[in-house]
């Protein structure tokens, strides 16, 4: 049995191995399959070790990755929902030991500091918030502009082998609005636009801090919804909302369509908005 869920529209399958273990299986190949039958940009897998939460996130392709910011969000609320006591616990992740906090419909994750910024030129920058990211400012674009773009600039060997990641470099597309700023990103291993990224949100953001002269915390728009971006003791924290859409019965059957609409979430008062 796998839970579906999502995080600002970025969909998931959540696989509880602690009810449905899966050792010895080929994750990757579990991974692709699942992803592709019920239309996900991932599968999580979470468990525990030394009794701590832990989470493993592959992408649609089968790629197992160090970091995802709304899969996390999304096994921080189903580990909160089924086992653990507290608000604010950690999660082992490949890319480290991770902070994170549940707040009524709110979850909020500290990805860590951002690494490795460097500014590539006039228009484009990179930083690692636990995956590579490359952002690139500019003015608003069309889905199927952002589409062939970041397919472009995710396939460029020479950026890629600039950056010291061959396998290739997320594209986040930015631009600012009154009070914050929209973006499109081209996630590898889902190799399309995603509804929303919670590791690219964290990278434009902090990209949008230097450029623009404006200081976190910082709200940024994709198509599935928003994430508020602010520092946590110099690590960037990211939060929204994070739904539940069914449950899939022996990898197998029981689909469900991704979220269309986004959440209108921050029109909400909540008291850590003023955190």
């Amino acid at each position: 049995m796998a839970t579906k869920m999502d995080g600002c529209g970025n969909s998931f399958l959540l696989v509880d191995e602690m009810k449905n273990p899966v050792p010895g299986f080929d994750r990757a190949r579990i991974s692709h399959a699942l992803a592709t039958q019920h239309d996900t940009d991932g599968i999580l897998y979470v468990d525990q070790q030394q009794g701590m939460p832990t989470m493993k996130i592959f992408d649609r392709d089968g790629t197992e990755e160090t970091m995802c910011g709304n899969g996390l969000r999304c096994a921080t609320r189903y580990f909160r929902d089924t086992y653990v006591r507290s608000n604010v616990f950690n999660i082992i992740t490949g890319d480290g030991l991770k902070e994170v906090f549940v707040d009524n419909d709110c979850v909020e994750v500290n990805l860590g500091a951002a690494r490795d910024y460097r500014q590539i030129d006039q228009n484009c920058h990179y930083v690692y918030t636990g995956v590579p990211h490359v952002v690139v400012i500019g003015s608003e674009i069309s889905l199927k502009t952002a589409r062939a773009q970041g397919q472009s600039l995710r396939n460029d060997k020479s950026l890629c082998e600039l950056l010291g990641h061959p396998e290739g470099v997320n594209v986040n597309f930015i631009w600012r609005t009154t009070d914050s700023i929209t973006l499109r990103t081209f996630e590898v291993g889902v190799e399309d636009v995603t509804q929303s990224c919670g590791t690219g949100s964290a990278a434009s953001a902090y990209v949008a801090a230097k450029v623009f002269g404006i200081d976190l915390p910082i709200l940024t728009h994709s198509l599935g919804g928003s994430l508020r971006i602010r520092n946590d003791d110099g690590g960037l924290s990211i939060s929204g909302p994070t739904r539940y859409q069914g449950k899939v019965i022996g990898f197998a059957h029981a689909n469900f369509a991704r979220s269309v609409e986004p959440v209108d979430f921050w029109q909400r008062n909540y008291a850590w908005q003023g955190m």
